[in-house]
Formats: C-alpha cells, sequence, structure tokens
C-alpha cells in the first residue's frame, strides 16, 4: 500500500513538473506584442520598397521609350532627299527632316543646304532610331581650329633679305617675329650668318605650309662675329690680379 502512495505521489510529482516546463517553454517561444509589431513593420516595409522599386523600373522604362530632345552640330558632309548627315570632331550624326522643320535665317530651306555648311540640328531621338528628326535647322558660325604649331630647326644656308632658308624651308622674319641672338640686345636679319644654327616655332596653314614665324632663336656659328670673343675682353685671370704697385 505504501509503495503505492509513493508511487502516485512520484507520478504526480512528475506530471506537475512536466506541466511547468512545458509552460515556461511556451511562454519562451511564444512572440510578444511588442515582437509581433515589430514584425509586422517589416513585412509592411519591404511590401512598401519591392511596390516601390517596381514603380521606379516602370517608370524608367516608360522614360526610356519616350523620345529624348537632342541638339547636334557640324558641318554638312552628306545630303539626301530626306536629311543630312553633321560631322564634328570625328563624329557623324544623321539628320532628317520634314515639312514641319523650321530653317532660321540661312539657310532658309532644305534645298538652300549645302556640303560644308555649319549647322545646328535641335529636335527629338527616338528609341531604336540613328538619327534625329529635326524640328529646328540653323546655320551657325564654325568654331576656329587652334593653329597648327611646328618646331624648325637646321644650319642657315641661304639669307635673302628679311628671309632665311634652311632644310629646304624658308622663313620670313617680320616685325612680329620674336628674334633672339644670345649676346645681342637687338638683333636683326644683318646679325646672321650662314652655318648658324636656327631653331623657329612657325605656325601652319590647313595646307601644311608655313603661314607664320613667331618666334626665332639663333645660335652663331664659327662664321658669325657674333659667335667671336673680342681680344680685348678680359680675361677671368687678368681680372683677378690685383693692379702693380709703382716702384719707389
Amino acid at each position: 500500500m505504501k509503495k503505492l502512495v509513493t508511487a502516485i505521489v512520484v507520478a504526480l510529482i512528475f506530471n506537475f513538473q512536466f506541466s511547468i516546463f512545458n509552460w515556461v517553454s511556451a511562454q519562451g517561444t511564444s512572440p510578444s506584442p511588442d515582437d509581433e509589431l515589430t514584425q509586422k513593420i517589416k513585412e509592411r516595409l519591404q511590401q512598401t520598397a519591392e511596390t516601390g522599386l517596381q514603380q521606379i523600373k516602370l517608370e524608367l522604362e516608360a522614360q526610356s521609350n519616350l523620345p529624348q530632345k537632342k541638339a547636334f552640330v557640324g558641318k554638312v558632309t552628306d545630303i539626301t532627299d530626306s536629311g543630312f548627315t553633321l560631322e564634328y570632331k570625328s563624329q557623324t550624326n544623321k539628320i532628317t527632316v520634314n515639312d514641319d522643320t523650321d530653317y532660321a535665317g540661312n539657310p532658309g530651306s532644305f534645298a538652300k543646304i549645302a556640303t560644308d555648311d555649319f549647322l545646328i540640328a535641335m529636335g527629338y531621338v527616338y528609341p531604336e532610331k540613328d538619327y534625329l528628326e529635326a524640328q529646328r535647322v540653323s546655320q551657325v558660325t564654325a568654331p576656329k581650329t587652334p593653329p597648327a604649331r611646328q618646331l624648325i630647326s637646321g644650319k642657315i644656308e641661304e639669307i635673302d633679305g628679311n628671309t632665311v632658308s634652311l632644310d629646304g624651308k624658308t622663313l620670313t622674319i617680320s616685325s612680329s617675329t620674336d628674334f633672339t641672338v644670345p649676346g645681342l640686345e637687338d638683333p636683326a636679319v644683318e646679325d646672321l650668318a650662314l652655318d648658324d644654327s636656327l631653331f623657329a616655332i612657325v605656325v601652319l596653314d590647313q595646307n601644311g605650309g608655313i603661314d607664320e614665324v613667331n618666334s626665332i632663336l639663333v645660335i652663331p656659328g664659327k662664321n658669325n662675329p657674333a659667335s667671336l670673343t673680342p681680344t680685348n675682353a678680359p680675361t677671368a685671370t687678368d681680372s683677378a690680379q690685383p693692379p702693380a704697385e709703382d716702384d719707389e
């Protein structure tokens, strides 16, 4: 009998402990109201972000399908029945015109457009098209190309008035030429001699010819008196010696 009572008591105690364990476990795994609220906020933010990204994607796709305002400038290199081609800085752009295209001033009309005209075309570029549909075409002044410069050097082979020749090239020295000869304050062409070493910076024209002589530096050669040292010039040794004392 005692054994039966003891067994019942042990069973009750074990059952009570197991119930407490289950209750504690349930309290540890069940989300609190704050956790549920946080989870709902996260889910809502995720949905909002996904919706926003999708909306942005749709707007970008819609914008990519819209015509883009563009303007191209350049020299006319080719003319067709429906437009022309502009070239500027090694880039070419096709331009198409229609009955609604406005021509400001010159050329005034499509028929007056000629090769080598410098134009600006404004209009729209449509997706998947490699040309601009011009709404307005105007003639503008072409930008000036910076002059090409070149260094010329060699021995003077011929002197004729204000021109000198070297290495098959003829240079004209003008009043605007920066002229330098070491040792001479105000050099002139008359101070030059054959076989002098000449260095010149020249400006080239569109055909590669010499258009202007900017500056000249001449190193006198053995045939030029400017290269000679005066015989009466004091030497470093002479200038370093003290004056002679008078004999008493």
